[in-house]
């Protein structure tokens, strides 16, 4: 049987937590520390790539290192490492004057979640003609990520990726956005939602109908395109 407070101690040991007598272990051990460490600050290097643009790469790899010494890897499976880092940017003293950098991340955040979500089959305009039931709710794919930030996070986003058309970053309009991260086939899709399709996928995630998403205050004429936006975007399964 494994022997739990053994294990304990060896994890203190191997994070630096507690003095190791033995001088040729502590040094195996301070390579073997040093290798994971780095391992770790790469992996949320490759996670937020963005983040790691915006602030320059020395203050991320500051900020990285000091989120794996207070918060190091649970599981071998790093490509999910990094899931308190918005906490920790929004915490983190250098940081404190650029409060966006928090936002940026944790929609990098949402994006590896869908990423490795769970793969459906999304819902598609035939689908919606032939057989949608407007008394039962929609079900959202497995990849949807929704988030409102008081940055234009998602516009931020999407100016960093290759395909950005040139001016984008300083094309964009500082107020607050509503994002959905969603995942069609195999690609990721990050869009900033209109105020109808944010409050039209918020009544989805609520759980409510069709019927009744039509019939409020809030729909006007917006409905049909708010919908729309969003069955293109595959966000429903």
């Amino acid at each position: 049987m494994p022997d739990a407070a053994f294990e304990r101690r060896f994890g203190a040991a191997l994070l630096g937590l507690e003095p190791v007598a033995d001088a040729t272990l502590a040094r195996a051990l301070a390579i073997h520390r040093n290798t994971a460490f780095k391992a770790a600050e790469e992996a949320l290097a490759d996670n937020y790539p963005v983040l790691r643009g915006l602030c320059g790469d020395e203050a991320f790899a500051a900020c990285a290192h000091a989120f794996v010494l207070a918060r190091p890897p649970a599981e071998p499976r790093l490509c999910f490492y990094g899931a308190g880092l918005p906490a920790f940017v929004a915490n983190w003293p250098p940081f404190q004057n650029t409060p966006w950098l928090a936002d940026v991340c944790e929609l990098e955040r949402l994006a590896v979640e869908a990423l490795f979500a769970a793969d459906a089959i999304a819902l598609d305009g035939a689908a919606v003609a032939a057989r949608l039931d407007p008394d039962r709710a929609l079900t959202l794919h497995p990849a949807v990520r929704f988030a409102r930030f008081a940055s234009p996070a998602g516009s931020i986003w999407l100016a960093h990726q290759d395909e950005a058309p040139e001016g984008a970053l300083e094309a964009i309009a500082w107020r607050p956005e509503a994002v959905v991260v969603t995942r069609p086939g195999d690609s990721l899709m990050v869009e900033p939602l209109d105020p109808a399709a944010a409050a039209l996928l918020e009544a989805c995630v609520a759980g409510a109908s069709l019927r009744t998403i039509a019939a409020a205050s809030w729909v006007g004429d917006d409905v049909a395109t708010a919908f729309s936006a969003l069955i293109t975007a595959g966000a429903f399964a």
